[in-house]
């Protein structure tokens, strides 16, 4: 049955016809999946140290620390941008190793002072008898030698601070296993060797970092994770992006567990394991920028009319390769007549901007709409090689879309067919001018006058890192919207705007749109050329930007993209963010009334969340921002003599800082530590913790609200308050006891 992609050109273009529907894709047989043998040893698996086993996969859960995730997110965007920093100020593209060389320069600093705290933190352990001391002494011994090693490296304390509560844990593990009876003194490395082995981790990390940051991290580092973590007896692993912070810090753990757990893994899985193999894996993303430059050639030196099919089928593989649609169960083969099916109907749909007519319809408003808007000249740039690129843009934001497909769509060729058409109708809408569309189309992303999506930034060309929207919305941004808007820190617009210095509402502000393409990571936005502070501005600046955002900030919701968000700038199921999806889109708010953003005073997390199950212990931080400290200040300290204080407004502003996400992040810690069956089994447990959360900082108040003032009245920059939790265990989550609460001058994590 032939495909009939019908008349949508007709609804896209004036004049465009379409030829004959291209002939279907033949049916692929299904691969047969290879028997799979095992990479290590049967010992490996059936080794008698079952209860050393889950004492690994025990410990390796517990290193989870979502500060030092974000060190490493924010250590991935720094290296970003200073590349893409350094690809604008060379004359010509320079080669990887330049690159690479200039990224490890950049950050030896990191990796030294790293390197220095952790063998501070080892030398206060030194003489210590770690082995025979008491508990409660030994805690207290662990925790001042970690406090007294993190201290310098401005802007990187969190990354310290991670390497060192890995160190304690590590130190803690060893001492742990003795007591415990699993191991005996002498099976267990020297705490002095472990913690030179923890060193030994740090360049490997960063240099993983780099490689994230190149987008040039192996996919062979995945394989050799796997082989480590059923060596550990631990569960396959979480996150599916080995190049995201998550996967970055999941290695990292992984290394760290095997040095208490499996010391032999460097010698069982090669000695290379520590080092990331960072030029193995072939540049995907380099292909691509190369194959959108020739492709964007070729389109801009076809006759008129023609019909670029050759010339798409040449393209599709490159975007494939960067966001493989290799997922699906399709052969080679298959693949390839998937390729030229869709690269019929794209060539056949594109066909009418090809040629010196439809060029001069495109490249007026392009120049107008975009280059010129942003200050770039024009006239150096022929009009068919920017009527070419938004083309080019075009053909590969609807390969794009594709790739996101379920496999079913593939399997049908009527589905797919009605999809490639779809998604090149949503493409033109983005990244053609309105002017060249017809008024009525319902794709058309703007209702009033809009803009066009460009690759940036300019100066590195071919190198695109993201587009920017050439429209800058001037917007007033009421109280009860920025309310409405949720911020990747945990709370909202609002308080962010509030700890920026915004006092007045509605506040003028400009809104700058991004979007990202393959390769994108936050740091690269602030390389946003047009505009000459943007440099400075901090990557947690760039915000997520779905329809509803878009609707309430815009009033333009087509401009959004649905993202992880749902709702009002959507609660997200987890704290932090993801790093930039291919085809979402982000925000950034502009205002001369905004404060710059402190680096050192970055909080990527307003709720903190740590489940120790070894230890029976549970911990909820809420960290307030130095505003907020204030305001509570405020409540607590009267400026009138006469006046009482404002417990109840207190407690009110302390419950806001949780009760929307603390419910969804405990169900699921308890769920992933094996404390609760499901969602369901967690419902009553988190119930109970919520209530005695809420009692215990309600006595807190009454009782001790003074240690609140006091700490706020310190020079450290906000206010932490830590609810702990004792006697965490499956048996007693039905009745758990009030935690103790504690409160702390500055941003902290959690003690060991």
């Amino acid at each position: 049955m032939d495909a009939q992609p019908g008349n949508t050109s007709e609804a896209l273009f004036s004049g465009l016809s379409l030829a004959d529907p291209p002939a279907a894709p033949a049916s692929s047989e299904a691969v047969p999946e290879a028997a799979l043998n095992s990479p290590f040893p049967a010992r490996f698996i059936a080794e008698a140290y079952a209860p050393e086993t889950g004492e690994a996969a025990a410990f390796f859960a517990e290193l989870e620390d979502e500060d030092f995730i974000d060190s490493l997110e924010q250590l991935v965007n720094d290296a970003a941008a200073h590349q893409l920093a350094d690809q604008r100020n060379w004359s010509s593209l320079p080669a990887e190793a330049d690159a690479r060389g200039s990224l490890e320069d950049w950050i030896e600093p990191v990796a030294t002072e790293a390197e220095r705290a952790l063998d501070g933190f080892a030398g206060r352990l030194a003489g210590a008898d770690l082995y025979g001391m008491p508990a409660q002494e030994f805690e207290q011994l662990l925790e001042a030698a970690g406090t007294q090693s993190a201290a310098g490296l401005s802007g990187y304390e969190d990354f310290l601070g991670g390497l060192l509560r890995a160190g304690k844990k590590l130190v803690s593990g060893a001492v742990g296993l003795v007591k415990k009876g699993i191991a005996a003194v002498g099976k267990v490395l020297p705490v002095n060797l472990l913690l030179g082995k923890l060193k030994g981790l740090v360049r490997p990390l960063l240099q993983r970092v780099i490689s994230a940051a190149m987008n040039r991290l192996p996919a062979s580092v995945r394989p050799l994770a796997r082989k480590l973590a059923a060596k550990l007896g631990v569960a396959e692993a979480e996150a599916e992006d080995h190049a995201s912070a998550e996967g970055l810090a999941e290695a990292f753990g992984l290394e760290v567990t095997s040095l208490l757990y499996a010391p032999e893994a460097e010698e069982e899985l090669g000695e290379n394991f520590f080092e990331p193999r960072t030029y193995e894996a072939p540049d995907s993303l380099a292909a691509l920028e190369t194959a959108r430059a020739r492709f964007t050639e070729r389109l801009a030196a076809l006759p008129d009319g023609s019909t670029p099919t050759a010339e798409i089928e040449q393209f599709l593989p490159a975007v494939m390769a960067v966001q493989p649609l290799i997922k699906l169960g399709i052969s080679i083969i298959g693949r390839q007549r998937v390729v030229k099916f869709i690269a019929d109907i794209l060539a056949n749909l594109a066909k009418g901007l090809i040629g010196d007519g439809p060029a001069k319809m495109l490249a007026t408003p392009v120049a107008d709409l975009g280059l010129r808007v942003f200050g770039f000249e024009t006239e150096a740039e022929p009009e068919r090689m920017r009527a070419a690129e938004a083309v080019a843009s075009t053909v590969e934001g609807a390969a794009l879309r594709l790739l996101e497909l379920p496999e079913a769509t593939f399997e049908d060729q009527l589905q797919l067919a009605a999809a490639v058409q779809e998604a090149f109708v949503e493409a033109a809408a983005a990244y053609l001018p309105d002017r060249v569309l017809h008024e009525d189309l319902p794709e058309r992303e703007t209702a009033g006058e809009g803009g066009v999506w460009i690759l940036m930034p300019r100066t590195a060309r071919p190198r695109y890192r993201f587009r920017k929207y050439t429209r800058v919305f001037a917007v007033p941004i009421t109280r009860q919207a920025a309310r409405a808007i949720r911020w990747s820190d945990g709370g909202t617009l609002e308080g962010h705007l509030l700890d920026r210095g915004v006092r007045r509402w509605p506040l003028e502000a400009e809104v700058d749109l991004y979007e990202a393409i393959p390769g994108t990571q936050f740091g690269h936005f602030t390389q946003d050329e047009t505009l000459d502070e943007v440099a400075g501005a901090d990557s947690s600046e760039f915000q997520l930007l779905t329809p509803d955002i878009a609707g309430l900030l815009l009033r333009e919701p087509g401009l959004g993209r649905p993202g992880a968000a749902a709702g009002p700038g959507g609660p997200q199921a987890s704290l932090g963010r993801a790093r930039p999806q291919v085809g979402r889109r982000y925000f950034r708010i502009r205002s001369a009334v905004l404060h710059p953003a402190a680096r050192g005073r970055r909080l990527a997390r307003r709720l903190r969340v740590v489940l120790e199950p070894s230890r029976r212990r549970l911990q909820v931080q809420l960290r307030l921002s130095e505003r907020q400290a204030q305001q509570l200040l405020a409540l607590l300290q009267p400026s009138s003599p006469s006046a009482r204080r404002d417990l109840p407004s207190v407690l009110a502003a302390l419950r806001g800082l949780y009760e929307d996400r603390l419910p969804l992040v405990l169900s699921s810690r308890l769920v992933r530590h094996a404390l609760a069956k499901d969602a369901a089994g967690a419902a009553a447990p988190v119930d109970a913790l919520l209530k005695a959360l809420a009692a215990s900082l309600s006595k807190f108040l009454s009782q001790r609200a003074a240690q609140l003032a006091a700490a706020v009245a310190e020079p450290s920059h906000g206010v932490t308050i830590t609810a702990t939790f004792q006697d965490i265990t499956r048996d007693r989550l039905g009745s758990v006891q009030a935690p103790d609460v504690s409160v702390h001058a500055g941003w902290k994590s959690s003690a060991l």
